[in-house]
């Protein structure tokens, strides 16, 4: 298995052949078979849940509003479309450790009972509860990280009751090697506790993807979503990764941005609809960044589109790439500062479980668009004949084509998700 895994790694191309997309899902299968993801029995299918930090960031962190979205997911009945975790990232620890033990502490002006109360209100709303750290010295807001700290810390954050433990990459070396041994003193660490703990790496680097699988449940391939420009470098990192995303294991073009203007970051609607959308195409984690306590109709309509979620949680667990890419070709140092979003479009296709597939028609453009999948393109879905497809957000069926297949697609980030399948 580690001899197809380097040979699969190495094979990274922009577009699919018809016989390249059943040698992608033989692969996945195969992969499947020798358990070639890390093997803690989560992540089977990528993560989806909530993060504190696209919406408070540092501000308001504490007990009481943690307890109150979780009430709020309840009362927005995210569980019933598959949300599972309540993640709280950075700012929660106090600034010191214990001076006797070394244990982390949480803020006791924030949680003045402790975090396992916090855990343990979570869980009796029905949800996971998830926490932050780093692999270095200090995380990214300069409170304690876990360098040298990281059996002590698993085992903290499993007396708490921990389900996720999402790990940063600030103030650390940033040496290949030396950050996958860092990363592997947790993974070993949180094993050890006996707990499951889906276990989510956040390196910002493409360089984690080939070995990703062997470390965590999930590896972040790029920089911070923030702005558009953002996402769209994250969208143009991960389109040559998909060869190393699997089931229990799944690359992570970071977390989702949401409309609101309440949130500490958004986006247009059309740009946070269209990140959902390729975010499912791509097999990505789904942990909505949106403001949760006062989340708009239009955030809500979008993170709970059933179909679109199918498509994420697919149990083929195949990551899509581009089938069409108009998109300048951009190295990964010139993506890392890059602030401007070309006037291009993309097509991206993700094979699915029972012969169905998914595809996105993206238009980065500022203008609107007319995006054609021609013949040569339809084939790289290795569908033959009449194919039918169905738009998931506006949830019917438009008909079945067979040469071609074109859609109008607004400007600015906008998108249209299809579901096909041989007719």
């Amino acid at each position: 298995c580690q001899g197809i895994n380097a040979k699969a790694s190495s094979k990274q191309q922009p577009t699919m052949t018809s016989k390249s997309v059943r040698s992608v899902m033989a692969t996945v299968l195969l992969f499947s078979a020798c358990a070639t993801a890390l093997d803690n029995g989560v992540g089977l299918t990528p993560a989806m849940g909530y993060n504190t930090w696209n919406d408070f960031r540092c501000q308001g962190i504490n007990a009481k509003n943690i307890m109150a979205v979780a009430d709020k997911m309840v009362a927005l009945n995210l569980q019933k479309f598959g949300y599972e975790y309540l993640n709280i990232d950075d700012c929660w620890a106090a600034p010191k450790r214990n001076e006797t033990t070394g244990a982390l502490i949480p803020n006791p002006t924030a949680f003045p009972d402790g975090m396992k109360a916090v855990a343990d209100y979570v869980h009796s709303k029905g949800f996971k509860f998830g926490i932050y750290t780093d692999r270095g010295t200090n995380t990214c807001q300069g409170l304690p990280g876990s360098l040298g700290y990281e059996a002590l810390d698993a085992e903290t954050f499993a007396s708490w009751g921990v389900d996720y433990v999402k790990e940063d990459s600030c103030h650390a070396t940033q040496d290949h090697q030396t950050a996958f041994e860092e990363y592997g003193k947790m993974r070993d660490a949180l094993n050890a506790t006996g707990r499951q703990i889906y276990f989510s790496l956040c390196g910002w680097n493409s360089w984690y993807a080939p070995v990703g699988w062997s470390l965590g449940n999930s590896w972040r391939i790029a920089g911070d979503c923030n702005a558009w420009p953002s996402i769209y470098n994250a969208i143009r990192t991960n389109e040559l990764l998909y060869n190393n995303s699997r089931i229990g294991g799944w690359n992570d073009p970071d977390m989702l941005v949401g409309s609101s203007p309440d949130a500490a970051v958004h986006n247009t609607p059309d740009q946070s609809r269209t990140q959902f959308s390729l975010w499912s195409i791509m097999a990505a984690p789904l942990l909505i960044g949106s403001n949760m306590l006062n989340m708009s109709t239009t955030d809500l309509e979008t993170y709970t589109n059933a179909e679109v979620i199918a498509i994420d949680q697919d149990a083929l667990g195949v990551q899509g790439r581009p089938i069409f890419n108009s998109c300048p070709s951009m190295t990964r140092e010139e993506l890392e500062v890059n602030d401007n979003v070309p006037a291009c479009q993309q097509i991206w296709f993700k094979p699915m479980s029972n012969n169905r597939g998914a595809l996105i028609f993206v238009n980065f453009d500022t203008n609107s668009a007319k995006i054609t999948c021609d013949a040569s393109c339809l084939a790289q879905t290795g569908m033959t004949g009449a194919i039918s497809f169905r738009d998931v957000w506006q949830h019917k069926n438009i008909g079945t084509f067979t040469q071609s297949f074109s859609a109008s697609v607004a400007a600015d980030g906008a998108s249209n998700t299809y579901l096909i399948q041989e007719a």
